[in-house]
């Protein structure tokens, strides 16, 4: 991990100079962004260096537009309790007399969540969900994520490395003083809160319904991609360099701009109504 912190804070540096979105290339214009999920933990060395190299992608010029999202490994476990209570209504009276009583049940769900590297990793992987909820741009999140890398990565999962971390990052913003305070104290919240659990169960969840279980495996178009493990790119028929990578999400929005062209054909020729 120590062999890799120069990279990744150079690359955390990198995030600081102008960006420049290519929105008005042809493949903008006619398909949804290429959705780019890595499955990865806060505090997994092969996550941080999976998120360095994609942290270049995403600043590749002419990159067709993309939808980054990290997906959070874990487990879920839920437990289910039930109880019941006995009341009274008092004596009735009547021909038979007697009391009435009335059994209430309860079922209460409790949810708990296991992260590999401990609960720092658990409230690591939270501070980062809430931080992309408030700051969705991932010109904007993904420097969070690589900045917490390369800062102090042995505090990842400390609310207040976190707050460091997003104060430095989001200092140079366009928001006045008091929004951005406002933003942040949001991210504390959520991050402390019923809500950043929530994210996190989700994030989980998705993680799970994907069969993921290695940090880090890459989907690019939904589809799995490559994966690195024990700090070694695997089952990458088509590469692992930013290059490599770039290719093969150039690849899926003009695969999907074909296959959007070929149903406007198909209507036209269909209804005469692109």
């Amino acid at each position: 991990m120590k062999n890799m912190l120069p990279l990744v804070a150079a690359l955390a540096l990198a995030w600081s100079s102008s960006y420049t979105v290519m929105a008005n290339t042809p493949l903008s214009a006619t398909r949804n962004p290429v959705d780019v999920t890595l499955f990865v933990m806060s505090k997994c060395p092969d996550a941080m260096k999976c998120e360095a190299v994609f942290s270049k992608v995403f600043q590749t010029e002419n990159l067709p537009p993309v939808d980054p999202l990290l997906s959070y490994i874990g487990s879920i476990e839920r437990k289910i309790t039930t109880s019941t209570s006995i009341s009274s209504l008092g004596d009735i009276t009547g021909a038979h007399g007697g009391s009435a009583l009335i059994g209430t049940t309860t079922t209460t769900t409790t949810t708990t969540v296991t992260c590999k590297h401990g609960p720092l990793e658990c409230a690591g992987n939270t501070q980062q969900l809430c931080f992309k909820k408030y700051f969705s741009d991932y010109r904007v999140w993904v420097p969070f994520v690589i900045t917490m890398n390369s800062w102090h990565p042995v505090r990842i999962g400390d609310p207040n490395y976190a707050r460091e971390v997003a104060e430095r990052v989001v200092k140079d913003g366009d928001l006045d003083n008091s929004s951005l305070v406002s933003l942040l104290d949001k991210v504390d919240d959520c991050s402390k809160g019923q809500e950043g659990f929530d994210l996190l169960v989700e994030s989980i969840e998705h993680t799970i319904h994907h069969g993921v279980g290695t940090s880090c495996t890459v989907f690019i178009d939904d589809k799995k991609r490559c994966v690195i493990d024990g700090g070694v790119w695997r089952e990458c028929p088509e590469g692992s360099t930013v290059a490599d990578f770039v290719r093969s999400i150039k690849e899926a929005a003009l695969g999907a701009t074909r296959n959007l062209m070929s149903r406007r054909l198909l209507r036209w020729l269909s209804t005469g109504d692109l």
